[in-house]
């Protein structure tokens, strides 16, 4: 049974849908916030289908660590997808330096907001939407997933408050 059969069956968590909302809200303000950091998404060949901020906490001459943050038109992005977080950091391990990647998305299915996410990929290039599984802990979603995107903008939003003051 594939992710979205197994949704079909499961009853509407109200507080879900409230995370879910709480994650769109957050990441389309904190697009919205950018002056000339934002890019444009494209279908491959296609339409327009959103915006994406990038946010880089990369220290210098420290390991990657950054984020994109996407507000997508669900009308015409694959999957019904309104937000999409992918996350990249590179990780310290016993044998040297690897590259972590993982995504987050909110989808609109059946006029309801899911949430799901996928660590599987090893970067943004080996995404596989079958890879994709369903969020259905309310608390994972509001204390993991709503507070890293929540810490994510208010760290981008520190981070234009100090380059203003630099100018």
């Amino acid at each position: 049974m594939g992710a979205v059969q197994k949704l079909e069956s499961m009853p509407n968590d109200e507080l879900l849908q409230e995370t879910a909302e709480a994650i769109v809200t957050t990441i389309a303000e904190a697009i919205d916030g950018e002056k000339g950091n934002v890019q444009v998404v494209h279908l491959p060949n296609g339409p327009e289908v959103g915006r994406q901020i990038t946010i880089d906490a990369t220290e210098k001459g420290g390991l990657k660590n950054m984020c994109r943050l996407s507000f997508l038109n669900p009308d015409i992005a694959p999957d019904g997808e309104v937000v999409r977080m992918e996350f990249e950091h590179d990780k310290q391990g016993p044998y040297g330096v690897h590259e972590v990647y993982s995504v987050q998305s909110v989808r609109r299915i059946n006029r309801k907001l899911v949430l799901m996410e996928n660590f599987l990929a090893e970067n943004v290039h080996a995404v596989r939407e079958e890879d994709f599984r369903p969020i259905l802990s309310e608390a994972y979603a509001k204390q993991t997933v709503l507070k890293s995107v929540q810490d994510w903008t208010r760290f981008r939003k520190w981070q234009r408050q100090t380059a203003g003051k630099k100018a």
